[in-house]
């Protein structure tokens, strides 16, 4: 049996668990193509015009999927990752709320997650699930096991310091056997519980941190590069580079606890990249419309100014321009550049200039 992925939303941050679940359940997930021009114009053309960049894209990868060889298409519904939180509005509507861009005859697949409950349902809506794709209460319990330990595997990837794409290609190549070959993948790489992931920092400067949702931060054709334009010039940090325990730090420290995964994550993460000395500035990427970022960037916006940490806020759509977006990226790590230079002067009028001390 072969299922097709969407490489979109979702995919992005739990991948890890899904392609763990079906390995052990010998299933091949077998994800679209990365996004290129022809899946985002697919995409503006299905998808209704409020809805938010990120789900036209997905709608433009569902319907990529059409065209490869798959027994049938799976979007699963993450309603709740962990206690007391939700994910965002758009993703708790799916699957139905795209099911207009895959004919009747394409097969869905889809199940609830919903830690919220707890791990009982999770189960139970597994093993539902399970039926549907004759597979026993025994099997899914040990392909349960085995995702989870995907995902932990996962996790310390990313806050070892390897890339999304060094990450996630180690599990596609196991999600999908075909690409063994091409790749000479090493199967048990990933999941050595000793081996050591820590990999070497780049000396670069400035020193920044990108804070936004996996799901734009890591989608190349949508944020126009964004990151590979940043690393020419500066060592990035990432939302995934801070460990769960530093982001429940921050988020405790919030008068009242927010209950949105993502946003919860981004304010966690955001918040101790603004406080710490090591990082010359910030950057949010936002999506136009997201109405969990309109409250997240305000929060951080008003930390970032509380520190005089330099913060940049870049919103993205379709109708975004490349030339635009490296025009502003390049402003600002020019000001972080010339914050060092000053860092030391001591202004006539009383005021010291230095990394401290807001001067844009």
């Amino acid at each position: 049996m072969r299922l097709g992925l969407p490489r979109a939303l979702t995919y992005y941050d739990y991948y890890p668990f899904w392609a763990g679940f079906f390995y052990k359940l010998g299933i091949q997930l077998h994800t679209s193509p990365q996004t290129n021009r022809t899946i985002m114009e697919d995409g503006l053309k299905k998808a209704p015009d409020e809805t938010c960049l990120p789900v036209k894209i997905l709608v433009g990868h569902l319907l990529a999927l059409q065209d490869q060889d798959v027994d049938g298409i799976f979007l699963p519904r993450l309603v709740s990752m962990e206690k007391n939180t939700y994910l965002c509005p758009k993703i708790l509507g799916l699957p139905e709320s795209v099911l207009y861009a895959i004919p009747r005859e394409v097969k869905v697949y889809t199940v609830d997650i919903n830690w919220r409950k707890g791990k009982g349902l999770v189960l139970k809506n597994l093993y539902q699930f399970g039926e549907e794709i004759q597979r026993t209460k025994r099997q899914i319990r040990e392909a349960f096991v085995e995702a989870q330990r995907w995902q932990k595997a996962y996790q310390r990837m990313r806050n070892g310091g390897w890339s999304f794409e060094e990450s996630m290609e180690c599990f596609e190549v196991l999600a999908e056997p075909v690409k063994l070959e091409k790749l000479g993948f090493i199967g048990n790489l990933p999941f050595t519980e000793d081996m050591d992931l820590q990999i070497k920092e780049k000396k670069s400067n400035p020193k920044i941190a990108l804070v936004g949702h996996s799901y734009l931060a890591y989608e190349n054709y949508a944020n126009l590069n964004l990151l590979q334009h940043l690393k020419k010039k500066a060592e990035v940090k990432v939302v995934e580079n801070v460990p769960s325990g530093f982001i429940e730090e921050k988020h405790g420290e919030l008068p009242k606890k927010m209950f949105w995964s993502h946003a919860k994550k981004i304010y966690g993460a955001g918040a101790k990249y603004v406080e710490s000395q090591e990082i010359d500035g910030l950057i949010y990427l936002s999506c136009f419309g997201c109405g969990t970022d309109s409250m997240t960037n305000d929060m951080l916006a008003r930390k970032a100014r509380e520190q005089q940490k330099p913060y940049l806020v870049l919103t993205l759509d379709e109708h975004t321009g490349e030339a635009g977006l490296i025009t502003r990226i390049e402003a600002f790590l020019d000001m972080l550049e010339r914050r060092k230079a000053h860092e030391s002067y001591i202004s006539p009028y009383g005021k010291r200039l230095d990394r401290y001390s807001n001067i844009t």
